[in-house]
């Protein structure tokens, strides 16, 4: 399957974000999108997700679907975390189906027992990043798109994330913005 995104035109408030902007992605790849704040990147994402709708331009899918709707794993810049619960409560909220044992076993690549138990508010920065990530790779989805996922992690806690994202990727899309251009190539 592939998903295009053609001509693409976004303006806010006589700001154009996206002007003729065409991007098309495939199974089995990996896009970063790379550019300062404010060049439209997450614009692009959210209108790949359907979140936005282009003010001309279309967005079109092309090949063998499973399903008429297409699901995501998402991760935004403004979080989607409950601040007053704990990771596992948030990581089990992702799905409905998602068993405790899981939640737990996912984040404890990246958390000690404390931190999956108080509320993520408690935690830093990375680490609810990184909360993020997993709760946004346990919902069965399609396709994959991180909108500025390493912004405020450690070098350790970058890496970490990396792996983990491209070991749980198998052979879905993933669409990434980021600032700047991944340190080791591998995206």
């Amino acid at each position: 399957m592939t998903i295009y995104l053609e001509h693409i035109c976004r303006t806010y408030r006589g700001v154009t974000a996206l002007e003729d902007f065409n991007l098309s992605v495939e199974d089995d790849k990996c896009y970063v999108l790379v550019g300062p704040e404010g060049s439209g990147k997450t614009t692009a994402l959210k209108i790949f997700l359907g979140l936005e709708k282009p003010d001309s331009g279309k967005v079109s899918r092309m090949g063998d679907y499973k399903y008429p709707s297409l699901r995501s794993a998402y991760v935004s810049q403004e979080g989607s975390l409950n601040q007053k619960k704990n990771a596992i409560w948030n990581v089990r909220k992702a799905h409905r189906t998602a068993s405790k044992n899981r939640a737990v076993e996912e984040l404890g690549r990246f958390l000690s027992s404390y931190e999956m138990t108080c509320p993520v508010s408690e935690l830093s920065e990375g680490k609810r990043q990184i909360v993020e990530i997993v709760k946004a790779l346990f919902v069965p989805a399609d396709f994959i798109v991180l909108d500025e996922p390493f912004d405020r992690m450690t070098g350790e806690e970058k890496k970490a994330s990396l792996e983990y994202i491209l070991g749980q990727r198998g052979s879905r899309p993933l669409l990434m913005a980021s600032r700047n251009e991944p340190e080791d190539g591998r995206i």
